[in-house]
Formats: C-alpha cells, structure tokens, sequence
C-alpha cells in the first residue's frame, strides 16, 4: 500500500534541496527552520529537514546511515527498506493529484518538488538543481548510477510541467534548469 502525502504546509513557501555541485552549507543555513524536503545525499547538508525523498531502492541500499534522518523517508520502489514510506509512479510526464501518487520526470529532484506539492505548497524554492555537471559530494559511488549529460535537456522541459501547479522558482546559482522562474536565494528568502 503507499502512502498518502499529508497536506503539512497549505500555503507555504516549501524548500527542496537537491545534489547539485553549486550546493553549499551556507545557502542550506539560510532556509534552516522553512519547510524543507531533501533529495538522496542532501540530507548530510540539512539533517533537520522535514522529508528526505530518494526514488531508487538501491540509493536506500547503499546508504544504510539515511536510515537516521529522523524525518519522514519516502521512496519511489516498493521493495524499499523498512521504515520507508513508498509513493507510487503512475507515469513519466505532469502531475498526479492523487497524493498517494508522483510522476517521476526522470528524477528524484521532480518527485521531490511533486511531493512537495501534495503538501500543499503554494510556493517551491529549489536549491542544488544545476541541471549539469555532478553533484556536490562528486559522482555516486559504484554500483549506484551516475547521471548522463544527456539526461538533463529532458528533465529540464518537464519541470514546466509542475510549475503550472505551484510557484516554482530555482535558486540554484548557475542552474541550467531555466523552465521555472529564477532569482538568487536572497531575494527570493524577502518574499517567503
């Protein structure tokens, strides 16, 4: 059975923290105490987040000391390990409203920012969404896959698709992910 998304922040401004190379902990200090969801290894930059959200079962695996977060854990892949919550994919492109559902876009980073939708946000900041290069910890360590260059133009034309549903707006310095509203985190932290 999956698990249903509690409507936690109806109205609010929601952080969600990915992987990106250009993630720093001095952006993640600015957001400490707003709700935040984090994806895969961000949870190391920002262990007071409210959710840790990572798709892949072999990502929960790999890295048995996430089992800590003490936040809610959720995963994509029913075969997930205990204590994880499960969400099911009901497709590739847009928006599931069922809240027990997420479109996948390729990517933990989309889930992460559907996920945050179900929660009622009616505004999303993003950091650690580059949309090129690695991450910020460096490449994923074998077995676990590494991104393909040529992944990122796809996911990147599908994030329009959320923000049809949210007030979406990347702070990622140097992001590629233009499809949504851009604007540096310090200003975008005036309008929280």
């Amino acid at each position: 059975m999956s698990w249903s998304v509690p409507r936690m922040w109806p109205g609010e401004t929601v952080v969600v923290i990915a992987t990106g190379q250009s993630l720093t902990q001095e952006q993640v200090a600015k957001v400490e105490g707003m709700p935040t969801i984090v994806v895969n290894d961000a949870w190391k930059m920002a262990p007071w987040a409210d959710v840790l959200y990572a798709a892949d079962k072999a990502w929960w695996i790999h890295h048995p000391e996430a089992m800590a977060f003490k936040g809610i854990k959720v995963c994509a892949q029913p075969n997930r390990p205990k204590g994880v919550e499960f969400i099911r994919p009901t497709g590739m492109y847009g928006f599931d409203p069922d809240p027990s559902c997420v479109r996948t876009g390729g990517n933990s980073g989309y889930q992460a920012v559907h996920v945050a939708i179900h929660t009622g946000a009616s505004r999303i900041l993003l950091l650690g969404f580059d949309m090129h290069g690695t991450h910020f910890f460096g490449p994923h360590q074998e077995p676990l896959r590494n991104t393909h260059p040529s992944s990122y133009p796809k996911w990147i034309s599908r994030f329009k698709q959320l923000a049809i549903h949210a007030d979406i707006v990347n702070c990622t310095p140097g992001s590629a992910l233009t499809t949504v509203r851009c604007m540096p985190l310090d200003e975008a932290l005036e309008y929280a």
